[in-house]
């Protein structure tokens, strides 16, 4: 651990993040306003935008070595605050750890898990809001879309189900919606607590360099303009659905007047969203030349998109394209929530 702090109290950063107290970064409490609380090891965190992906040893009291892969979320002199991807946070001393050193994300592909890919969509939609419950991503918005208003239920929370949707629900400060793969036990669970499963929704996707090539002009920006919001959502979209959309960085690009699609990265996919038609050109292939247009717009390996279970033509289309189905997701909201 040669590049460490120097001397106590010194500030220079550790692995390329600023030194924090690590009790400050916990928060739990209706949206986040009570600070410095700690359930045992359980612990909603705050993960910093800038927090590395590190790989380390550490022993534990009895010499033996282990091996921790996760997010360096938050360090002093004395502890390190590892948060796994799946798995509640690990606190270590300092004096325990060995051969740390930085590694990259996560690699997913076509063939990883449905958890997996789920992490990336959840990074290009993240909600304005954003805490890990373990394994779980809490997300809160302005309450227009699912997605960045509920918690994608994912690994292990590091708690019994009940108490973990306690805690979701007091840091966001009402009942949390949940994000799940279909076929998750977690289901059968919510259901016996009055949850209802709703929109299945089918992610479907493929290698870019597999993509049929259709050339359209398009205009692509980093926001979108009034041209493209006049279209999306038949122009009714407010203030409050925008910013859920433009959490995440993305280009929108738009064939004016007639289309609009938003396509947004990270690591090697492009997630496509968003994509709609002015009603009166439906049906005539401008759906599909957007869809081409935006996996042409940037640079990717693999390409998702999102299409909802019961439409079928949009499924068959997008097959036709070379989109292949991954797997099914949807929501559970609790009784409360209309």
């Amino acid at each position: 651990m040669s590049d460490w702090m120097g001397s106590r109290g010194s500030k220079r950063a550790f692995l390329g993040v600023s030194r924090h107290d690590p009790i400050q970064l916990l928060t739990v409490g209706a949206r986040g306003r009570e600070r410095g609380v700690k359930y045992g090891v359980k612990m909603i965190i705050e993960v910093p935008v800038d927090a590395p992906r590190i790989s380390l040893r550490h022993l534990d009291e009895e010499g033996r070595a282990s091996d921790l892969v996760g997010h360096l979320v938050a360090a002093d002199d004395d502890r390190l605050v590892i948060l796994p991807e799946d798995k509640p946070a690990v606190w270590l001393q300092r004096s325990m750890v060995r051969n740390i050193r930085r590694v990259p994300e996560r690699t997913v592909l076509p063939a990883s898990p449905p958890d997996a890919l789920q992490r990336i969509l959840d990074r290009t939609w993240p909600g304005v809001r954003r805490a890990r419950l373990g394994g779980w991503v809490l997300r809160d918005g302005h309450g227009r879309t699912s997605r960045a208003n509920s918690a994608l239920v994912s690994g292990d929370a590091g708690l019994p189900f009940p108490e973990a949707l306690k805690l979701a629900d007091e840091w966001r400060g009402q009942p949390t919606i949940l994000q799940v793969v279909m076929g998750d036990r977690c289901i059968d669970q919510a259901r016996a607590q009055g949850y209802e499963l709703r929109g299945p929704t089918v992610v479907m996707v493929a290698r870019a360099d597999d993509l049929p090539y259709d050339h359209v002009e398009v205009k692509v920006s980093p926001e979108p303009d009034e041209g493209w919001l006049s279209i999306w959502r038949g122009g009714r979209a407010d203030a409050g659905l925008v910013a859920e959309m433009t959490s995440a960085p993305a280009s929108y690009a738009q064939i004016p007047g007639i289309a609009v699609g938003r396509v947004a990265l990270w690591g090697s996919w492009a997630v496509i969203s968003s994509v709609e038609v002015v009603p009166a050109l439906r049906g005539a292939g401008w759906g599909r030349a957007m869809t081409r247009a935006l996996v042409d717009s940037v640079e990717c390996r693999f390409v998702a998109l999102q299409v909802g279970e019961e439409n079928a033509v949009a499924r068959s289309l997008y097959a036709k394209e070379g989109f292949v189905e991954h797997h099914t997701y949807a929501y559970l909201f609790p009784p409360t929530v209309a």
